[in-house]
C-alpha cells in the first residue's frame, strides 16, 4: 500500500523555468565505498575518490538548493522509511553484524580484483596502491555506517545497507547520481532502462520509492532499448533525447509511442540528438570506453541557460545529428534528419556559448538551471566560463563537488527536477 503522496504533482516542460522541486537520492554510502574496490569497468568510477568528503559535498549542494528556495526531496530517506516494516532473509541482526558482513565483502572484492585495480590506479596516475585504498575503505565503512545509524536508527540503517551493499552480486554504488534512474517529462515520470549491469537495480529502487510516495499512476516504463535520465532535457518547444553510449533509438521510439502524443498536444516535439558512432559501438562493448564516458549523456556537453542561449561543447554538437520524430503510418514513429545539433540550434536563433574540451571534462555543461538567471555550477575551476556567465548577469552558486565528480557526473547528474514554474 502506497503512502499518501508527499509531494505536489509533476510539472516540467522547460529546463530554464524557475526550479521549485527536485528529487535527489542523498549522499553516497557504504555501497559506494565498496565500489572503490571494483575495477573501473564494473564500478563506472574513476580509480578512487574519498567517499566521506563526497558525502559532505553532497550535503552542501542540497543546502545550496534549499537556500535558493528549491524543495529538495531525498529519495534515500523515503526508501529507508519504506524498508522499516519489511523482512529479509539472512538480514544481519545488529550494526556490528552488518559491519562484519560489509568488511567481508570488502575483503572479497580486494582479493578478487587486486590486479585490475592496480592497473587502474597506475593508468590514472594515482600514487596509491590497492592495499592503501582497501585500508581506507575499511576505516570509512565504520564511520559511514555509524552516521547512517544516527540518522535512520539501527534497524532502518541495517535494512538500507543490506539492500544497497549486500543483497546483490554488485553493490549499488552509483545510486547517488539521482537523475539517471528517472526523468520528469511534462506531467509524467519516465523510469529509465540502464545500460550497465551495476546500475540496473537502481531503477527498481526508485520505482518502489516513487510508488510509495504516491506517484505510481504517472510512471512510464521503458520496455525496449536503454534510456538514462541524463539524456532527456526539455527546452523551448522540444524534448531532446540524447542517443549514444547510454540511450538507444529503440528506447526513444518506445518513449514516443508512450507519451509522444501527450507531448505534442502541449505544442512540443521529440527529437533524438544522435552520436551515431557511439550508438553503433556501445552494444558491442564489454567495458565502457573512456571516450563514451566523457559524453555519455546529453547533459555532459549541452545545457540551456535561458530562452535565447545555451552552453555547449562544440565538437560534440557538430558530431551529433538531430532526428525529429513524428507519427508514421505503421506502429513505429518516423525519424527525419534535420542536420547537425549545431545547425538545429542556430536555426532556432539560439546563441551558442562554447566550452573547450578541458572545460567539458571539468563538467562546465553539467549545471543546474534554477531559473531567473541563477545557476548552480559544480566547480569553480572553469574560470573563463564563470566569468562569461557573470558578465551576462547570471547569479552563480558554486557547489565545489571535487570528490563527487569521481563517478563521471556533476550537479545535473545528482538532481532530478520534477516541478518548475
Amino acid at each position: 500500500m502506497s503512502q499518501q503522496r508527499l509531494l505536489r504533482g509533476v510539472h516540467l516542460f522547460n529546463e530554464v523555468q524557475p526550479l521549485k522541486e527536485v528529487l535527489v537520492w542523498g549522499e553516497p554510502g557504504c555501497e559506494t565505498l565498496l565500489g572503490q574496490l571494483l575495477p573501473k569497468s564494473k564500478s563506472l568510477f574513476f580509480s578512487y575518490y574519498e567517499v566521506p568528503q563526497a558525502r559532505q559535498e553532497f550535503k552542501r549542494m542540497q543546502e545550496l538548493l534549499r537556500g535558493a528556495g528549491v524543495q529538495v526531496v531525498r529519495v534515500k530517506d523515503v526508501y529507508a522509511q519504506m524498508l522499516k516494516p519489511q523482512d529479509f532473509q539472512n538480514l544481519p541482526s545488529t550494526k556490528q553484524a552488518l559491519e562484519k558482513r560489509l568488511l567481508e565483502r570488502a575483503d572479497l572484492f580486494y582479493e578478487t580484483y587486486l590486479h585490475e585495480r592496480e592497473a587502474d590506479l597506475k593508468a590514472d596516475g594515482l600514487e596509491l596502491s590497492p592495499a592503501q585504498v582497501f585500508e581506507q575503505v575499511r576505516n570509512d565503512i565504520h564511520q559511514v555506517l555509524h552516521e547512517d545509524v544516527d540518522v535512520y536508527g539501527e534497524q532502518a540503517a541495517i535494512r538500507l545497507n543490506y539492500v544497497l551493499s549486500l543483497s546483490r552480486e554488485l553493490p549499488i554504488s552509483n545510486l547517488f547520481y539521482g537523475r539517471d534512474q528517472s526523468n520528469a517529462i511534462g506531467e509524467k515520470i519516465v523510469l529509465s532502462a540502464m545500460r550497465w549491469e551495476i546500475r540496473k537495480p537502481e531503477v527498481e529502487i526508485y520505482e518502489q520509492a516513487l510508488r510509495w510516495m504516491g506517484y505510481g499512476d504517472i510512471l512510464v516504463r521503458i520496455e525496449r532499448g536503454t534510456l538514462e535520465g541524463g539524456d532527456a532535457i526539455l527546452f523551448g518547444d522540444t524534448c531532446y533525447i540524447g542517443v549514444g553510449a547510454r540511450t538507444s533509438l529503440d528506447a526513444v521510439s518506445d518513449l514516443y509511442n508512450k507519451i509522444g502524443r501527450e507531448i505534442e498536444e502541449k505544442g512540443m516535439r521529440i527529437a533524438a540528438i544522435v552520436n551515431h558512432k557511439h550508438a553503433e559501438e556501445t552494444p558491442h562493448t564489454d567495458n565502457p570506453a573512456a571516450e563514451h564516458m566523457r559524453v555519455m549523456h546529453l547533459d555532459m556537453f549541452w545545457s540551456p541557460l535561458d530562452e535565447k542561449s545555451v552552453l555547449a561543447y562544440g565538437q560534440e554538437i557538430d558530431a551529433r545529428r538531430v532526428l525529429e520524430l513524428s507519427l508514421g503510418d505503421g506502429a513505429q514513429p518516423v525519424y527525419r534528419d534535420v542536420g547537425t545539433f549545431r545547425e538545429h540550434l542556430q536555426a532556432r536563433g539560439l546563441e551558442i556559448i562554447e566550452i573547450s574540451a578541458q572545460e567539458q571534462r571539468n563538467y562546465a555543461a553539467n549545471l543546474v538551471n534554477l531559473g531567473n538567471h541563477t545557476i548552480l555550477v559544480p566547480l569553480s575551476k572553469n574560470r573563463r566560463v564563470l566569468a562569461e556567465l557573470d558578465r551576462r548577469g547570471y547569479s552563480i552558486l558554486k557547489a565545489e563537488i571535487l570528490k563527487l565528480v569521481g563517478g563521471y557526473g556533476a550537479v545535473h547528474c545528482l538532481t532530478a527536477p520534477i516541478r518548475r514554474e
